[in-house]
């Protein structure tokens, strides 16, 4: 009896779901909010919320559109808010943590109306692969990003350790020596490395940080200088 009526609830949110998606259908991103929202809110502005946050993948991965306000699409909210520096901790009731308020409707509604969906703002650069070039004493390392980005590159003779960022447009720790693209802000990259050792393995890694902060880095390789 008791998986009867499970079934049954399952069958429910399912089919309220559907019924919330043909109701409101799938609007365009283009529309504004034009009320708060918060968990248990539905309708066109939740619709359109949702729309909008699933244009990113990293913001609103599950991109469920369904006219209702659930904990998903409050996740998506917070890290929405975080990556725009608007609030990053505390609650709905307490900082408006996961609540579309006042504040960050407008940020929305601007974003919206510029024609600025979230692929243009919020995502992390894409770094071709590193080419390194190297004698017994210099490695000079070349890339490419497909946005501007400030080139860095950690380079040791042991294997490099990478940690986790800890929020939204951290710096995740590496280990090793940091080496600079003095280019700045920019698409193509080089960053040479001098007084290193003949015949030795080095470990380096390439990351690029674009002008808001949001950062990508490769796995860690190595080459062997020459002798």
């Amino acid at each position: 009896m008791k998986k009867i009526i499970n079934n049954k609830v399952l069958l429910g949110g399912i089919m309220t779901a559907f019924l919330l998606i043909s109701f409101f259908g799938i609007q365009s991103v283009s529309a504004a909010l034009t009320s708060s929202l918060d968990i248990g809110s539905t309708g066109s502005n939740v619709t359109e919320l949702q729309t909008y946050l699933a244009t990113n993948a990293s913001i609103y991965p599950s991109g469920l559109v369904t006219g209702y306000f659930g904990p998903l699409t409050q996740a998506a909210v917070q890290r929405f808010q975080a990556a725009q520096g608007i609030v990053s901790s505390g609650s709905p009731s307490t900082t408006g943590y996961g609540r579309v308020g006042p504040k960050t409707m407008a940020a929305i509604n601007i974003l919206m109306g510029s024609g600025g969906n979230q692929t243009s703002w919020d995502t992390v650069p894409v770094l071709s692969t590193p080419l390194v070039q190297y004698t017994n004493t210099v490695a000079t390392f070349t890339w490419a990003t497909n946005e501007v980005t400030r080139g860095q590159v950690y380079w040791d003779t042991t294997p490099l350790r990478a940690d986790e960022a800890t929020g939204p447009r951290q710096d995740p720790y590496v280990s090793g020596a940091l080496a600079l693209d003095a280019g700045g802000l920019q698409i193509n990259h080089t960053v040479t490395v001098s007084n290193l050792q003949a015949n030795t393995v080095y470990y380096y890694l390439v990351r690029g940080i674009d002008s808001v902060g949001n950062l990508t880095m490769t796995w860690p390789s190595s080459f062997r200088t020459n002798q």
